[in-house]
């Protein structure tokens, strides 16, 4: 989801994938028995509602962005190897922060939404591979506090393209997958003509390995839990500000309950790790019906 920057003191990796997108696609055994299958199968549209804070960290400027979202998900099969999801998200985001050229606080409001598809083949019962594209656009609106200013605009737009690879090994009540993510995100932000720079170009090239378990507490019952290695390729920062560290970690966790053979619902979260100059947090509750 793109996280729509309020001009210098938007943070330099708004163009950076929300690592909570990266998780661990279906897999053909969950697809139901072909022998009753048409060639688009195994239906599950999906919503969650999420909330997530952004923190600098150890930087001379200052950010605490919390976002407010809601993300609606179709996954589906594609014959007896494909599968594929369309995802479309909407937040909006509340901003407090201030910028390298004054010494003065900023209050920020934003909205963002945006959507992804994801498309891949199982060559093997265990192997997965695809790629992904997605879009995002946004507009924020910012004021100096305490200083008699008019407000200041910006529309801000973004793309990202990838690849993955996966695979999975059950071992016991416990599926463990490993998955491996490239992904290039180019973003722009256009002011108003009264802001300088009046345009600000970034992006970033990532790298994510992300190793996860779900475990069967009960038949209805599932935990997961993950660890994402995230390494920054290549990072074009946008004015005034820094990027991030250029290796960090993402801790995964979720419960999920089978309700019946259509319905599931399950809360979700996740917090990076190690990282010195910024912090995330997010946390989210949805439900999921199959069809």
């Amino acid at each position: 989801m793109p996280s729509a920057a309020v001009a210098q003191a938007g943070f330099s990796n708004a163009g950076l994938p929300k690592l909570s997108q990266v998780r661990t696609l279906p897999l053909p055994a969950e697809f139901g028995d072909p022998a009753r299958r048409g060639f688009l199968h195994s239906f599950r549209l999906s919503v969650d509602l999420g909330m997530a804070i952004t923190e600098k960290r150890r930087q001379p400027t200052r950010l605490k962005q919390n976002s407010y979202g809601t993300q609606l998900g179709l996954s589906f099969g594609i014959g007896s190897m494909g599968f594929a999801s369309v995802t479309g998200n909407f937040s909006r985001e509340t901003i407090k922060s201030t910028i390298l050229a004054f010494p003065l606080s900023l209050d920020s409001k934003a909205e963002a939404g945006g959507a992804d598809l994801v498309l891949g083949i199982t060559p093997l019962p265990f192997l997965r591979v695809g790629v992904l594209g997605g879009f995002g656009v946004g507009n924020s609106m910012y004021q100096f506090v305490g200083v008699a200013s008019a407000p200041v605009g910006a529309d801000s737009s973004s793309y990202r393209l990838g690849a993955f690879a996966g695979a999975s090994y059950p071992v016991g009540p416990v599926m463990l997958s490993l998955d491996a993510t490239l992904l290039t995100t180019r973003s722009r932000q256009a002011y108003d003509p009264t802001n300088i720079p009046p345009v600000a170009h970034f992006g970033s090239t990532i790298g994510l390995l992300h190793l996860s378990a779900l475990y069967s507490i009960t038949p209805r019952l599932r935990l997961s839990g993950g660890i994402v290695l995230n390494q920054v390729l290549a990072e074009k920062v946008a004015p005034a500000e820094r990027g991030l560290d250029r290796t960090w970690f993402t801790l995964q966790t979720g419960l999920a309950y089978q309700i019946n053979r259509n319905w599931e619902v399950s809360i979700k979260g996740m917090t990076w790790l190690s990282n010195q100059r910024m912090h995330y947090s997010r946390a989210t509750i949805g439900a999921a019906y199959t069809f």
